[in-house]
């Protein structure tokens, strides 16, 4: 099926984006490309082409930001058109949604609500012809994504555009993708591809490894002793639990555990108490290795605290502890002096390169909003020239409230318009929102997922080459979370230029 090329406000196509349409006007379509390379303006051109014909289009977005950027995006690529565009996600009322949905032409919404209205029987999907998956890689177990895209694909006649930066490493998941999806043809292109490279400048990525302090050292050493005397008294009654068992073995050693004990053995529920010490205390331990002192003192603090009587038990066993003991002594000391290696890091970093070119913007990601929270403070409080804002999700944590859409697109736009030059972003930044081409962008810690390693770096080098740099912090979690994205992200890499030599001028049409 040839159609004409649609165009919006001028905004000229570049050739790898008529491919990617061409391909999808006729089969369903994973389209992996860089981030920042333009998987929107494709689904607004397949999306034209749909509505124009009077064929409803529903675009499926993980998160309400962005579902709400989308909406902007599309609202202005469509401004000349007469065409209905909406937004809808759990926030809005249901007799909203039912208006919505039957008087809407294009629909933007999360999965999670267009699955809850399909089982509320308010959205007729055989009224819409065209679904656009956006941050496609999560289709995959039980999300809503899979459950949305089976009655669509149920449907004849329908198609689907799926669109992601980064499939993941593993061919089973990209498989997963496409049976939920009912992909029949992928087109992958990366920034090294010829008709790519002319519009990525390019950004590098440099490790940063940095030394602990003497105090971290000391309360991880401490903690890792507690730890290996709670595996001891497990592994006194339960010789099959492995030593160097991680987090989600020690949970599935309590999933069996309760069921025996409902089974019958009721003495079983004494244990259980320890392996979750265990757990609990692997992550007091992954706080202070990767996030620094402050992190772990706070969660202990939480615990502490606390009302909830499994924490409480927790909090129990652990006093019993000598090592412990003198751990949680450390951590809640006042550490008058101190200074959280990385923090200073960030600051030095960032305030060279805003001296240096002072229209400059830099990104930090954390993996944690208590870090973001915690390091916001220390450069309001170390630097004259640095000004922080931080991003973070909707829901609220005790202590620690939500930014709403409103002030999440203003703090990007004062992001932008040069208010702030250093933005605090945790994972909600990482998939596909609208945040300037920075200069610089800073991993305060390393994560060990491909996949969100590529996000985050996606956030430099579309416009100008920008610097990528992963803060890690010596001999600890950190080293290791970090060479297990390498090896995933070259696995994938190495596996899709496989698969592109196979095809002609390196194009990939089918698996």
């Amino acid at each position: 099926m040839e159609e004409d090329i649609p165009e919006f406000n001028n905004l000229k196509p570049r050739p790898y984006q008529i491919e990617a349409y061409r391909k999808a006007l006729n089969s369903n379509l994973l389209l992996v490309l860089p981030t920042g390379l333009g998987k929107t303006l494709v689904s607004a051109m397949l999306a034209y082409t749909f509505l124009k014909k009077d064929r409803k289009v529903i675009m499926i977005s993980p998160t309400r930001p962005l579902v709400d950027q989308h909406y902007q995006t599309m609202t202005k690529l469509f401004e000349d058109q007469d065409i209905t565009i909406t937004s809808l996600t759990g926030h809005d009322p249901v007799d909203k949604r039912m208006t919505e949905w039957a008087t809407s032409q294009f629909v933007i919404s999360t999965p999670q609500t267009v699955q809850k209205d399909i089982e509320r029987e308010i959205v007729y999907m055989n009224k819409f012809y065209l679904l656009i998956v956006d941050e496609a890689h999560r289709a995959t177990g039980n999300y809503a994504y899979v459950s949305v895209a089976k009655v669509f694909n149920d449907l004849p006649d329908r198609r689907i555009l799926a669109m992601t930066a980064s499939p993941g490493a593993k061919n089973e998941r990209v498989d997963e993708i496409k049976e939920n999806l009912k992909i029949s043809s992928v087109m992958i292109r990366t920034d090294d591809d010829p008709d790519i490279a002319p519009y990525v400048k390019g950004s590098d990525t440099e490790p940063v490894f940095i030394k602990i302090s003497p105090e971290q050292e000391k309360c991880i050493s401490l903690l890792r002793e507690a730890k290996k005397e709670f595996m001891n008294q497990i592994q006194q009654r339960f010789n099959y639990v492995k030593s160097s068992a991680t987090r989600s073995e020690m949970s599935q050693y309590i999933r069996d555990l309760s069921k025996q004990a409902m089974d019958g053995d009721k003495s079983l529920f004494t244990s259980i108490p320890y392996f979750t010490a265990v757990i609990r205390l692997d992550v007091l331990m992954e706080y202070i290795e990767t996030q620094g002192i402050e992190i772990g003192a706070n969660y202990l603090k939480e615990i502490e605290n606390t009302d909830d009587r499994s924490l409480m038990r927790t909090l129990a066993l652990w006093n019993k502890n000598f090592n412990f003991q003198m751990a949680a002594k450390m951590l809640n000391s006042s550490w008058e002096g101190y200074e959280n290696p990385k923090f200073l890091k960030v600051k030095e970093m960032a305030e060279l390169l805003i001296r240096e070119h002072p229209e400059s913007r830099c990104l930090v990601f954390t993996h944690y909003r208590k870090t973001s929270e915690i390091l916001l403070k220390y450069l309001e409080n170390k630097s004259k020239i640095i000004k922080a804002i931080r991003f973070v999700g909707q829901g609220n944590r005790e202590g620690d409230k939500g930014m709403s859409q409103q002030n999440q697109r203003e703090g990007i736009e004062k992001f932008k318009d040069g208010t702030y030059n250093l933005m605090l972003a945790t994972s909600v930044a990482e998939e596909g929102l609208d945040i300037p081409a920075t200069d610089m962008v800073i991993f305060y810690e390393p994560v060990p997922s491909e996949i969100r390693t590529i996000q985050r770096r996606g956030r430099t080098g579309r416009f100008k080459v920008g610097k990528v740099y992963i803060l890690i912090f010596y001999g600890t979690r950190d080293q290791a979370y970090y060479y297990s994205s390498q090896r995933k992200e070259k696995a994938m890499i190495t596996r899709m230029k496989g698969d592109m030599e196979k095809k002609r001028n390196k194009k990939i049409d089918e698996y």
